[in-house]
């Protein structure tokens, strides 16, 4: 073989060898889609000569295609490292390699990283909702995937969205049913829920107060407070409702607002269970340790991962398959009075 000629690309052997980029790479790499023999025998005298040499990461996606992502906005918060976790588990299981990939809350930086990754040829994507939204690019990037599942590409859905897709959904609505009617129970008269603008967080909404209208509360009387989804939003929220009237049940649409929230109470001078229960949904690690103890309801994150890996291993034939999971009610200290007299 020659000496190997410095920054030879595969387009350059395509060219010499009179074959596309694609034909090129499936001759040098391999692939679900084969070429003949002397096609083959050709493109790779060609690399040969010209010195090129194929990136191994690059053949090793492209060729057995072995690797699943997990595309999502932050892969630091609890409910996402679990749901990793359940992939990663599953996939060992399988003899598939799955990554995480992260794109930040930046809309257009999912839509790149998308292009980007397509180009690694995964055999599918596991897709966190939430990274798939936003103005401006979510019909693009709608687009994008639709085109990467028309090339062959597996493509499956964690959470609410409306990409046809497989899909494992948390049944937010029921599970927040049964903790706002748990959560009406108490014996408290003036509820409020925090909330944000997001699929989830609405269905959640809507069954915290069916819940509580089994024992009497009216949805007219409920004061709902939408704020940033953070611990800075749902203490700011809770020093809001501090200042007006503050009610003395509070229902958070998720541990991280509710958390924020206990902080917010208790810098305004009200104490949990004792003048404000407090409730939140996903019963992420935190949930248990901070004081008190946070009512919740525990989500089977790790279970979502499992099932997602699978459906992406077989997601032509899933292709409109829904899987739901729901949450189990978890009570602490945040709501048991009894336990504070």
């Amino acid at each position: 073989m020659s000496e190997r000629l410095a920054d030879v690309t595969l387009h350059e052997v395509a060219r010499i060898a009179g074959v596309s980029a694609s034909t090129a790479s499936r001759a040098i790499n391999g692939g679900d889609k084969k070429v003949s023999p002397d096609l083959e025998r050709r493109v790779k005298a060609v690399a040969n000569s010209l010195g090129y040499v194929p990136s191994l990461s690059a053949r090793a996606l492209r060729g057995r295609r072995t690797a699943i992502i997990l595309l999502v906005n932050d892969p630091r918060t609890a409910s996402i490292a679990a749901t990793a976790a359940g992939m990663e588990e599953a996939g060992r299981a399988a003899g598939v390699v799955v990554t995480v990939s992260a794109t930040g809350p930046d809309p257009e930086a999912r839509l790149a990283a998308i292009r980007t990754l397509r180009a690694l040829n995964p055999r599918a994507f596991v897709v966190a909702a939430n990274s798939v939204t936003g103005a401006g690019v979510r019909q693009e990037i709608k687009d994008e995937l639709a085109d990467y599942q028309r090339s062959g590409g597996g493509l499956v859905i964690i959470g609410d969205s409306e990409l046809a897709a497989p899909t494992v959904r948390f049944n937010d609505y029921e599970s927040a049913r049964v903790i706002g009617a748990y959560m009406g129970g108490l014996g408290r008269r003036k509820a409020a829920i925090l909330t944000t603008s997001h699929p989830a967080f609405a269905y959640r909404t809507e069954g915290f107060l069916d819940g509580l209208s089994s024992h009497g509360f009216k949805a007219a009387d409920v004061r709902i407070v939408e704020c940033e989804l953070s611990r800075a939003g749902g203490r700011a929220a809770a020093l809001e409702l501090a200042g007006s009237g503050a009610p003395d049940l509070v229902l958070a649409g998720n541990d991280v607002l509710a958390i924020g929230a206990l902080g917010g109470f208790r810098s305004a001078g009200l104490k949990v269970p004792d003048d404000v229960a407090l409730s939140g949904v996903d019963d992420i690690p935190l949930a248990q340790d901070v004081l008190p103890g946070l009512t919740t309801v525990a989500f089977p994150f790790k279970e979502a991962g499992r099932r997602a890996l699978r459906l992406a291993l077989n997601s032509s034939e899933y292709t409109e398959q829904t899987e739901h999971l729901r949450g189990a009610l978890v009570v602490r200290g945040s709501t048991l009075l009894s336990t504070a007299e």
